[in-house]
């Protein structure tokens, strides 16, 4: 359902009052379902005594909506979810259609009806005026349930209880797409996953594409038998018939069954998502899955190339958008100031710790037990102590120098090189590499506006040791090979995710506590919404590739070995003859280029 049937939906509730009983009570106006009306009975729900008495508790808060968990006199739990109108848009979006509680309420009401599993709906109340403002959903509870995130990101089941859960969910969402329907956000957090309801019983969407017979509500009824342990254990028990449902669904749209264009682009939300948590294999098993499972359309196997490639090209536009949120203030990232000192930081930073920075950021490089690592022209680099509630951690100071009057007024004009390793080290974390995490970020200010000196905060590496200092001192074949495969397949995701270094020579690169590489001086990084191009590609693993010339025991059969673990990496690279003869000419380009400027070879 588009926003045109939302607005027929709009007059439709002007010239009809919706079904169901209606309550006045506090200055609100209630609608409840029948489960809504046989638990608060005449009176409706008492809002505003559970937020006075703190009966409900704050689950979720944001500016746009808080949830509360409630805990009833009766035992029974319920959710309430207060929208609010946050802006012209928002507020424009309620004129012309139902309040957003209302289409929450209906929506999972349709669903339920369809044998798709949705929150209980209980009542829906709204301001009695006929003026848009806010509104509030109350739904009953779903435990045992537990969102899909937790079980694929918690405590891990078992390989076959994944394995289960791959293939129910893709029976799961060709069940819905056949019955034409579309959740517009469907992130795992989204999605709650339970073990069926033992019969007899209402009918539920089951993970083995089955359907009890009964009454047209859905799964999770009160009272059901719902065995909890084996989420508690870490996922579904093995052979166990695994139901879902969806939550905030206001905006799910209705229709006729998928086409294969409209489930691509369904599908691709979806795996946005997985493709970072889950296996090839595992998605292999939910793909067959959903093949096998729809019915109205036939869907071909061979088809699954085409949807992994249209999902790394829609994380990378969703990556481009995430990144940019890091320039402002959102949830994770606060404005800081002190003085002629201002810019960003992360919300958990501890406020004595960053007052003290900002009150003279210089200062902290003279601090007694200050270990400073660099000190050179255009910067110095510095390990403090960051005091947590767990004990000192340490961290990396890092502060740029102006090496011209002309620099301010430039920084003013573009991103400066803190600013853009700031932005650019919570892009590469948002693509899942390997990064240390940035947690402040500012300059000092001439003349109020003109960014000069600038200060990058960052956690430190654990067991930090530079790739080059790792690799010279390194005489066993099988660690450095190891070390090699592991640093292939982190520079093939990086391209893959549109990420280009620009600077990937080895002292850009440390290896951590396990020798995981992680990637350093994102200064000149490069991220974009399509692939690394193969010109660039081979550039850089050139770069790589020279800073190793004048190690002996690097020999070519290591370099060959480090090649062939590239290409595995990302899609089957059959020709490695040509990618090896394009890094060699580039190479030889690279190391020219450095001899007739006079620069050693890093």
């Amino acid at each position: 359902m588009t926003i045109w049937g939302d607005v027929l939906r709009k007059l439709r509730s002007l010239v009809a009052a919706p079904a169901g009983a209606r309550v006045r009570a506090g200055g609100r106006v209630w609608h409840l379902s029948p489960e809504g009306a046989a638990l608060f009975g005449a009176t409706g729900p008492d809002y505003d005594r559970w937020l006075s008495d703190g009966s409900a508790v704050v689950v979720k808060h944001g500016p746009h909506r808080t949830v509360y968990r409630v805990a009833l006199p009766c035992g029974a739990v319920v959710y309430a979810k207060h929208c609010r109108i946050t802006g012209p848009r928002a507020w424009a979006r309620e004129v012309v259609r139902p309040p957003k509680a209302q289409l929450e309420f209906e929506n999972a009401a349709r669903l339920r009806a369809l044998g798709i599993g949705a929150a209980v709906p209980l009542a829906w109340g709204a301001r009695d005026s006929c003026r848009p403002g806010e509104s509030v959903l109350i739904t009953r509870d779903l435990a045992p349930a537990v969102p899909l995130t937790d079980l694929v990101e918690g405590r891990a089941p078992s390989p076959r209880a994944r394995q289960e859960l791959a293939r129910a969910l893709g029976r799961f969402l060709a069940r819905l797409h056949d019955q034409g329907v579309t959740h517009p956000d469907p992130h795992a957090g989204n999605v709650l996953v339970g073990e069926a309801p033992t019969p007899p019983g209402p009918p539920f969407l089951k993970g083995r594409g089955e359907e009890v017979a009964g009454t047209s509500e859905t799964s999770f009824p009160r009272g059901a038998s719902v065995s909890p342990l084996p989420f508690r254990e870490g996922g579904p028990g093995v052979g166990a018939s695994l139901c879902f449902a969806l939550l905030d669904v206001h905006a799910v749209h209705f229709g006729a069954p998928l086409s294969w264009t409209d489930a691509r682009a369904n599908l691709v939300l979806y795996n946005r998502w997985f493709q970072l948590r889950a296996s090839a294999a595992d998605r292999a098993r939910f793909w067959r899955a959903y093949c096998a499972a729809r019915t109205t359309l036939a869907v071909s196997r061979e088809l699954a190339r085409q949807l992994e490639r249209d999902t790394r090209a829609s994380n990378r536009r969703f990556w481009i958008a995430r990144t940019a949120r890091y320039a402002g203030t959102h949830r994770t990232i606060r404005k800081v100031r002190a003085g002629r000192v201002r810019g960003l930081a992360v919300r958990d930073l501890p406020d004595d710790f960053l007052r003290e920075l900002l009150r003279d950021p210089d200062a902290a490089f003279a601090r007694p037990g200050v270990k400073v690592l660099k000190r050179c022209a255009t910067s110095t680099v510095a390990e403090l102590e960051l005091p947590t509630p767990d004990g000192p951690r340490a961290v990396i100071l890092k502060r740029v120098n102006v090496r011209s009057a002309l620099e301010p007024i430039k920084n003013f004009y573009r991103s400066s090189a803190v600013r853009r390793s700031w932005l650019l080290g919570h892009g590469l974390r948002e693509r899942w590499l390997p990064t240390p995490r940035p947690l402040a970020m500012f300059h000092r200010y001439r003349l109020g506006i003109y960014p000069a000196e600038g200060y990058l905060l960052t956690e430190k590496v654990p067991g930090a040791v530079g790739l080059s200092e790792a690799v010279s001192a390194c005489r066993d074949p099988r660690a450095m090979r190891a070390w090699g495969e592991k640093l292939a397949r982190v520079v093939r995701t990086m391209h893959d995710r549109g990420v280009s270094h620009r600077d990937l020579k080895a002292p850009n690169v440390l290896l951590e506590t396990g020798a995981t590489p992680v990637l350093i001086d994102l200064v000149g990084v490069c991220a974009t919404a399509a692939e690394v191009p193969f010109e660039r590609r081979g550039k850089e693993l050139a770069r790589l590739n020279a800073s190793f010339l004048e190690m002996p025991h690097v020999t070519r059969g290591e370099r060959l070995r480090f090649l062939r673990a590239y290409l595995r990496a990302g899609v089957n690279e059959s020709d490695w003859k040509k990618w090896w003869k394009a890094v060699s000419e580039a190479t030889v380009a690279k190391v020219a280029k450095n001899r007739r400027s006079g620069r050693a070879l890093a």
